[in-house]
């Protein structure tokens, strides 16, 4: 099997990471605006040179204290089965490699399990690797693509 590269970061005081093949790139803070009738996990929209893309607090969807935006806060611009999201984190750090026999499925108290892929065990602790593909519920996914059609979907916001 293929080594896993992941891009780890960190969110509400922990240690997480996504695969690197889901990420499309690391870029600063951006402006969002409200989309009515979004998920709570949703913060908005955000224009990405005509295109929309919604921005998730991924801490609200694991149920952890909420971070605020800041002006140089990193986004993690990630591409999912279904759509690009944007990700704001407190912190990137680089990119790495691991064997997938170093990545191991494990409940975590404080983490629903259904949320990552796994746990990578690192000379410097844990990384939870979160699953792209559960970045949004599916009931959150159906609910921000009715406000996106009503919004209009192909429409930049502001």
């Amino acid at each position: 099997m293929d080594r896993l590269s992941v891009l780890p970061f960190r969110l509400a005081g922990q240690h997480l990471a996504v695969p690197l093949e889901n990420v499309i790139r690391v870029i600063p803070a951006l402006q969002c605006l409200p989309l009515p009738g979004a998920p709570p996990t949703v913060l908005g929209l955000a224009n990405l040179r005509g295109q929309v893309v919604p921005v998730v607090d991924l801490a609200r969807r694991f149920a952890w204290p909420a971070t605020s935006l800041g002006l140089w806060q990193p986004f993690i611009w990630l591409r999912s089965r279904t759509r690009e999201l944007l990700i704001p984190v407190e912190r990137v750090d680089t990119a790495t490699e691991c064997e997938p026999a170093d990545v191991i499925p494990a409940d975590q108290p404080q983490v629903p399990s259904e949320l990552v892929r796994g746990v990578l065990r690192t000379a410097t602790g844990m990384l939870l690797i979160q699953d792209v593909e559960q970045v949004l519920s599916d009931a959150d996914e159906a609910e921000l693509q009715r406000a996106l059609d009503i919004r209009g979907a192909n429409h930049a916001p502001g």
